[in-house]
């Protein structure tokens, strides 16, 4: 089966984006961990209570990642700030 240059493109944006998901979710989780921390206090209940979060949140991004891949196309479009140039060095002759 051969696939196409679009379809190569819209899984490389899809990739982008529930990479993107997935950091800034996992950073809600650890600011809301981060609070919880200090408010139990008590080291043993806040061990069971990040447990049960971080099982959440990642069940919680498996399916938002299933739902993109099933029923969704993403095309990201970079602004000037994602794109990044290469230059290659100059080939000087030595002779």
């Amino acid at each position: 089966m051969d696939v196409s240059r679009e379809d190569l493109v819209l899984e490389r944006s899809k990739d982008k984006l529930k990479r993107d998901i997935e950091k800034r979710f996992m950073r809600g989780i650890d600011e809301i961990l981060d609070v919880a921390e200090v408010a139990i206090g008590d080291p043993q209940r806040y061990k069971s209570y990040r447990s049960k979060v971080l099982r959440a949140g990642n069940n919680a991004i498996r399916d938002l990642k299933m739902g993109l891949d099933t029923y969704y196309k993403v095309l990201f479009i970079p602004t000037t700030e994602d794109i990044i140039e290469v230059q290659r060095p100059s080939i000087r002759n030595a002779g």
